[in-house]
């Protein structure tokens, strides 16, 4: 990645997305690209593209556009900024742990019911005891 102004041919306007890892698509040193899906809605028109980005080249991508924050907004916005992805990286690894623990549940559990009602009901097996 190079440090350049150019004008891209279209502009995509992005007001929402979401980030994650695509090991379908390495870099040539065979690191997962990161993967970020991304949605434009501007009045009653959305649209969505998805884009990976080789791993490796991703510092040097944010770098750039931090290092242009300091120089056009000054060093303090750029260091806000960055504290800014660091507080959305704990917030998103929390969520993602919280995920793991709600997935891992998911997997234990002996059917679907039983899981999302905490064991109370259950598919696999009657809920209420058998009468004589």
């Amino acid at each position: 990645m190079h440090l350049r102004r150019t004008q891209p041919s279209r502009i995509f306007h992005v007001t929402g997305g979401g980030a994650g890892i695509d090991p379908t698509h390495p870099c040539d040193h065979g690191t997962p690209a990161m993967s970020f899906h991304l949605f434009s809605e501007q009045g009653d028109q959305s649209e969505d593209i998805g884009i990976v980005l080789p791993m490796c080249s991703a510092p040097a991508l944010f770098g750039a556009a931090v290092a242009f924050i300091d120089e056009v907004m000054g060093s303090e916005e750029g260091d806000r900024f960055m504290a800014a992805v660091e507080s959305a990286r704990e917030q998103a690894g929390q969520r993602i742990a919280d995920g793991k623990v709600s997935l891992h549940a998911a997997e234990n559990a002996c059917c679907e019911a039983g899981y999302r009602s905490q064991g109370r009901e259950h598919t696999c097996r009657p809920t209420t005891p058998p009468t004589s």
